[in-house]
């Protein structure tokens, strides 16, 4: 049966294994590096409006989103909510987050530099009418963390996360870097049973979208994603500029990546009932 399955151990287990963890171990660094160029990108694309369009939300209520990067919806859910706390570890990304807030003119986020793990509940924070992790949910013990987040949640919780591949092509590009399988690590239903041993019964939709960047010129696409997957040898450059070369998408002077992803928006009412 699903309940004599320990899925926060195989969690864990598929975690440790994913080809980034063991290359970086703590991502707080990559993140702090990238924090501007990342911050720009997602100006490019409309997913936090996707996002946002799928909460239930109340102009009176309060958000707490984890692992906000540079407030990809933490900047404009402040435009609609009465408050929004944001916690990330990577000061870069806050840092970002907080130059985004005041070109947008919201002045009701309130930034915590902090791991999940580390937080401490009613004394780092409180209560939130929403609580929201989008793509960051990279802590060890799955478990934990959920739980953490069911505390502290007065109404919703949402999760978006990925659903089987990535959008990206490092399955195809890590192999020829570095010579191993590329292991994405676990996915959204090791977290859907996680809760469901919980005695959470969650819902969960699954979506499928494009997702598109767009690039100047070659030399740009090869300088982006040989810091995405930061190989910066000559070697590497040489292997990231072929595979390019075939794969991106020439349209009036500008190259696109466009790839196919999958994901999942897990969410669950506080009193645990289905809607």
């Amino acid at each position: 049966m699903i309940t004599d399955i320990d899925w926060n151990k195989m969690w864990m287990e598929s975690l440790e294994n994913a080809s980034w963890r063991k290359r970086h171990g703590d991502m707080t660094d990559f993140w702090d590096r990238r924090a501007e160029r990342y911050s720009e990108s997602i100006k490019e694309n409309d997913r936090a409006l996707r996002v946002i369009s799928r909460l239930k939300i109340d102009p009176e209520w309060t958000v707490l989103d984890i692992g906000s990067g540079p407030g990809t919806l933490a900047v404009p859910l402040a435009r609609i909510a009465r408050a929004v706390t944001a916690v990330d570890p990577s000061t870069g990304m806050l840092s970002c987050l907080k130059q985004n807030a005041r070109e947008a003119g919201v002045t009701n986020i309130e930034c915590i530099n902090k791991r999940w793990e580390d937080v401490v509940s009613f004394d780092d924070l409180d209560e939130h009418d929403i609580l929201i992790a989008s793509y960051s949910l990279a802590m060890l013990d799955m478990k934990a963390a959920l739980s953490k987040m069911n505390q502290l949640a007065k109404k919703y919780v949402y999760l978006f996360t990925f659903a089987g591949g990535r959008m990206w092509d490092y399955d195809k590009l890590w192999p020829r870097l570095y010579g191993a399988e590329y292991l994405p690590g676990p996915d959204y239903i090791y977290i859907y049973n996680i809760l469901y041993n919980m005695g959470i019964r969650a819902n969960v939709e699954i979506t499928k979208t494009e997702h598109k960047q767009r690039f100047s010129s070659l030399d740009e696409a090869v300088k982006r994603w040989a810091e995405n997957l930061d190989a910066d040898s000559p070697e590497s450059e040489k292997i990231i500029r072929s595979y390019l070369s075939e794969t991106l998408v020439e349209n009036n002077g500008e190259l696109w990546s466009r790839s196919m992803m999958e994901s999942a928006m897990i969410w669950w009412r506080k009193d645990h009932e289905d809607e």
